[in-house]
């Protein structure tokens, strides 16, 4: 039979004529052996275990220094044992706004957008910076002992006293000012050795020449785009992404290449951005793992959110199903932490902080609905017959009992390019050890434009690696 395409990106414009396909909760993998059985695969994404409670929440915010773990929930910091015991070390003065957090070598800084806070990892004491040079912080990043931070509504960049965030100035070597382009300083980021300085239209790099201040502008390396949200600036596989504009438009996600900028977000990824009028308030969290680094975008107003693996460049979205009303809404996490051997996530809503595995098929026991819908299948505008369908796919791995104990994949196909669904159809994909088990669907008639949707919501791994569609009989 021949193979139809299957493993692809979420790509879902306005016209459904055009493309409107999904791949949620399962994201590609290439073969690197040359000789696998299929090229690529749609695997499973992580779920999530309960690690531990903190109180309040949301979790605004997580850092890991010098083998200690600590996060922001509600108003509280946090440290996190090894044990998923808990401390609270002390309070902040906001509960919901997003943190952020760095160290330097004695100290950790927080900031929530309106005050700065500092904990001294000998002491374990926690204190609101009172210096009264202190400005109102937009953002905070650290370079070669120093904090800085982005004086909110100007164009204004401070620096702290060497390794110490609690003391500040107002003289000519304690802050500059950003001023290769009249737009206001929106976030400072470190990104190997140089500071990155992201105005809401363009961005300017800094290094550190010793002068009186002692990050200096770097000639030649000014960028055409700035930043839209700074929550999501990241720096992951050696280059930093973050939610541009510029004087032309917004809603594009940059990637740094030397000191450009390139744009790594498609039309449909933009398009969904592009939907939501609060998308400044986006923020964004990463991890690698198996050789995958994963960018994940919560943009606010979206009920999904939305996943760039960079070693692929696909798109894929990650969705919880909230089991109370079964409605779509974005995955749980806030923030990530690697600790303990251990992806550490905070929750977005609550204070749970959970385990991030690829061996938990469920949310915190909730369950997770994997689908992909496919591109649509034409053959220039010809009736073609639709006689079998079917999954090459990892069988035989059903749960030892309970729920997924037979696990089952749903299918069901539409005549018009996923405007409207046929009834669901179901089939089994093997207890455990039935690893000759077939999953096909017969009789599918025949259409101009077939979309077909495969979905499992059964908490077992899923692994797809192709699908078949035989219309010759």
């Amino acid at each position: 039979m021949p193979i139809i395409p299957f493993v692809g990106p979420s790509y879902q414009m306005e016209a459904f004529s055009f493309d409107h396909q999904r791949c949620v909760n399962l994201y590609a993998i290439v073969s690197e052996s040359g000789s696998s059985a299929s090229p690529s695969a749609l695997r499973s994404t992580p779920g999530l275990q309960d690690f531990a409670e903190l109180g309040g929440g949301p979790v605004r915010g997580g850092i890991e220094s010098q083998g200690r773990v600590f996060f922001v929930s509600g108003s509280g910091f946090y440290e996190v044992l090894s044990d998923g015991t808990t401390e609270n070390h002390g309070t902040l003065n906001t509960f919901t706004s997003r943190v952020q957090i760095l160290d330097n070598p004695t100290q950790i800084m927080v900031i929530d957008g309106t005050d700065g806070y500092i904990f001294t990892k000998t002491t374990d004491a926690f204190v609101q910076i009172t210096d009264v040079d202190f400005p109102t912080p937009s953002s905070l990043t650290f370079q070669d002992g120093y904090f800085i931070v982005s004086a909110a509504g100007t164009n204004l960049m401070y620096v702290s006293a060497i390794n110490n965030g609690l003391s500040w100035g107002s003289g000519a070597s304690d802050f500059t000012t950003v001023e290769g382009n009249p737009d206001f300083l929106t976030a400072v980021f470190s990104n190997k050795s140089n500071v990155w300085a992201f105005g809401t239209k363009t961005t300017e790099v800094f290094q550190n020449t010793g002068a009186l201040f002692p990050f200096q502008v770097l000639r030649g390396a000014f960028i055409q785009t700035g930043c839209a949200a700074p929550d999501t600036i990241q720096n992951i596989d050696n280059s930093l992404i973050w939610l541009g504009t510029d004087e032309n438009g917004g809603a594009v996600l940059w990637r740094s290449n030397g000191y450009n900028a390139t744009r790594i977000s498609t039309q449909a990824i933009e398009r969904l951005i592009s939907t939501s009028d609060r998308f400044d308030e986006s923020y964004a969290w990463t991890y690698h793992e198996r050789g995958h680094a994963f960018y994940c975008l919560q943009v606010e107003g979206l009920n999904t959110t939305l996943v760039v693996d960079l070693s692929t460049g696909l798109w894929h979205e990650r969705v919880y199903r909230n089991p109370i009303t079964n409605n779509e809404e974005q995955h749980r996490g806030s923030c990530h932490v690697f600790a303990f051997n251990k992806h550490l996530v905070g929750d977005r809503e609550t204070g749970m902080v959970y385990e991030q595995r690829l061996d938990v098929y469920t949310d915190s026991e909730d369950p997770i609905v994997r689908k992909r819908i496919l591109p649509v299948i034409v053959a220039e505008n010809e009736l073609i017959p639709h006689w079998q369908f079917e999954l090459d796919m990892e069988v035989g791995i059903g749960a030892v009992s309970g729920q997924g104990e037979n696990p089952r994949v749903m299918m069901r196909y539409s005549d018009n390019r996923g405007r409207t669904w046929s009834s669901e159809l179901l089939r089994e994909f093997g207890e455990m050890g039935e690893y000759n088990t077939r999953v096909v669907w017969n009789a599918l008639g025949s259409s101009k434009g077939r979309v077909y949707e495969v979905s499992v919501s059964d908490p077992v791994f899923v692994q797809i690696n192709a699908a078949y569609l035989n219309g010759s009989g």
